[in-house]
């Protein structure tokens, strides 16, 4: 039962990161989210090992650096694909993908569940796909590029997932602390080659090209937000990894669409689809399915 409670934990933190990520990038360019988004996320998962504990030994470090690899990798991909489109196809293609990865990671570790605990699992998976697909008049199929970056991203996500599980437990928040530090290193790079570019091709443009400098704190408050839900996430599904099994917090994972539609809900007052809503009940449903299978 606490499997259930933190890969739901998980889930719903995962989303309120995209959320606030979501926000952030309207006025801030998604490369600078993301790296600074990753730097706040740092100084949090630094504060919760003071209660956590850290042991800084060779097996936490190397899966951490692993998993920040494949997180800085994985968020490239994920913001590509996204901005491809169409967002409600490749959100919950990239979630399902998510969630299969650690499935095997999980099979081979030997993760059994009984026909029931299989069903629930296969239920879960369907309601990724119903809550994260947002129906439209003119729903547009995804180009092959927006289709191998999305499944590149799930897959990144699910190898980020399982190098965290794979860490030994008694290392504390080690692989979280790696994790951070090597993804938000890199997409710091990553965002100083993207900013040096864009004002080399301002500076060639003229004044009048330039984007606005000034924005509002806000925007930077969301920025901050993300990165601690983002390492928040991380922290939960760390603890869930260890008290249960990988599939079955990897699939809840999936379901991160979710907090970002309740908070859009609350927040923005977006309306929810009948098919999201159906995606969330079946989500319910199947979750206590599996935790009583």
């Amino acid at each position: 039962m606490l499997t259930i409670i933190l890969g739901f934990a998980t889930a719903l933190v995962y989303g309120f990161a995209d959320f606030f990520g979501a926000v952030a990038s309207k006025r801030i360019q998604p490369v600078v989210v993301t790296s600074w988004a990753g730097i706040s996320g740092l100084s949090l998962v630094f504060f919760a090992s003071l209660f956590l504990g850290a042991d800084f030994s060779t097996a936490g470090i190397l899966w951490g650096l692993t998993a920040g690899v494949a997180s800085a990798v994985a968020m490239t991909c994920l913001y590509a694909s996204l901005a491809i489109g169409p967002i409600s196809i490749i959100s919950p293609l990239s979630a399902v993908v998510s969630a299969i990865v650690p499935m095997i990671f999980g099979a081979l570790q030997g993760d059994r569940f009984s026909l029931w605990g299989w069903v629930a699992l296969a239920g879960i998976l369907v309601a990724v796909i119903l809550v994260g697909f947002v129906p439209g008049k003119d729903v547009r199929l995804p180009t092959p590029k927006g289709t191998l970056l999305g499944l590149a991203a799930g897959a990144g996500i699910g190898l980020v997932l399982s190098a965290l599980a794979r860490a030994p437990h008694d290392t504390g928040l080690t692989s979280v602390i790696f994790m951070r530090a090597t993804s938000a290193g890199l997409l710091g790079v990553f965002m100083a080659v993207t900013l040096s570019k864009t004002k080399n091709r301002y500076a060639s443009g003229g004044q009048a090209d330039s984007p606005k400098l000034k924005t509002s704190m806000r925007f930077w408050w969301a920025v901050i937000f993300a990165g601690f839900f983002d390492s928040s996430a991380n922290i939960f599904f760390t603890l869930a990894s260890r008290t249960g099994s990988l599939s079955v917090v990897a699939v809840l994972t999936a379901l991160y669409p979710l907090g970002t539609i309740i908070l859009a809900r609350i927040i923005l007052k977006e309306r929810i689809a009948k098919t999201q809503l159906a995606g969330i009940i079946l989500a319910l449903c199947c979750s206590a399915l599996l935790a009583v299978a």
